[in-house]
């Protein structure tokens, strides 16, 4: 197989900044070699963002700056797709997703694993902390910055019937509210801590895979119990262990054609012991091993 890894390193419009670290460091620190050594062809290029020679160029401006980088990103990963390659993206923040899955075949009909601490499904309207990352599912779903996603080539809505949400357990309450009224499939980490991970997710998975035979993976890095492997400012306990990260791309391989992944969120400067590699690297190994 075929591997395109696309390092976006930007967060909050920031280059190389807290977790825009994270996409070099992982492959530095393993995640490329390994991939390679399972016989797989592998290659590696930066995204950056366009434009900066325009009136309003993207790098004055958080927002402006991530959708360039989207949409860079879009195109990066369709031309990886032409030459035969399974997009990988590394990226700072979650948003990354809506240009991976936007070089799909047909993102409609395509599922969406969103892996994370957090819903990111906050809008303009309700978020406290104006963090625009705290959107990306939000955004992708359509509720919000449906402008600047519709600037991104290839780029619909996915429906929330196709989105399993997993691991999530620090949710604001406005994102509460909102997830309530949507059709996302939600399993909380505290549903798989007292149930088990094959318990809580197969049903989730099984009901998607009635839908669709694609799948996009969302892979945020602070999904992982932070007491064991702290990937960021933002990560809480409760999460993932090592071997149910991997579990859950097991899970995922063998119900699914992958079609993209993004690993996100990781700041190599939280994580002072360099816990969060190994396990992303065996996730990783799960997935794209079969």
């Amino acid at each position: 197989m075929k591997i395109q890894f696309l390092l976006v390193p930007y967060d909050s419009g920031r280059r190389e900044w807290r977790m825009g670290r994270g996409p070099s460091f992982l492959l530095r620190h393993g995640v490329g070699s390994s991939i390679r050594s399972l016989g797989n062809e592998v290659d590696a290029e930066y995204v950056e963002p366009r434009g900066v020679d325009s009136p309003n160029p993207p790098a004055t401006t958080e927002i402006a700056t991530s959708f360039s980088l989207y949409r860079e990103l879009a195109d990066r990963a369709r031309a990886a797709r032409e030459a035969g390659a399974l997009p990988v993206v590394l990226g700072g923040n979650c948003g990354v997703t809506l240009g991976a899955l936007a070089s799909a075949p047909d993102p409609r009909e395509t599922g969406v694993l969103w892996l994370d601490a957090h819903a990111d499904f906050n809008t303009p309207e309700t978020t406290a902390s104006g963090f625009l990352d705290g959107m990306a599912l939000a955004m992708l779903t359509g509720r919000c910055w449906r402008t600047l996603a519709s600037t991104i080539k290839g780029f619909s809505a996915v429906p929330d019937e196709h989105v399993v949400l997993c691991g999530v357990r620090n949710v604001d309450p406005a994102e509460e509210e909102l997830l309530a009224t949507s059709a996302i499939a939600v399993v909380r980490g505290e549903t798989i801590r007292s149930g088990g991970l094959a318990r809580s997710l197969t049903t989730a998975l099984d009901a998607l895979r009635s839908r669709v035979g694609r799948l996009h993976l969302h892979l945020d890095a602070d999904v992982l119990d932070a007491t064991r492997a702290r990937a960021n400012h933002f990560a809480t306990p409760g999460g993932l262990t090592s071997d149910e990260l991997v579990g859950v791309a097991r899970l995922a391989a063998e119900r699914f054609d992958i079609v993209s992944v993004a690993v996100t969120a990781y700041d190599p400067a939280i994580d002072t012991t360099a816990a969060v590699p190994p396990p992303i690297t065996g996730a990783l190994e799960a997935l794209l091993s079969r």
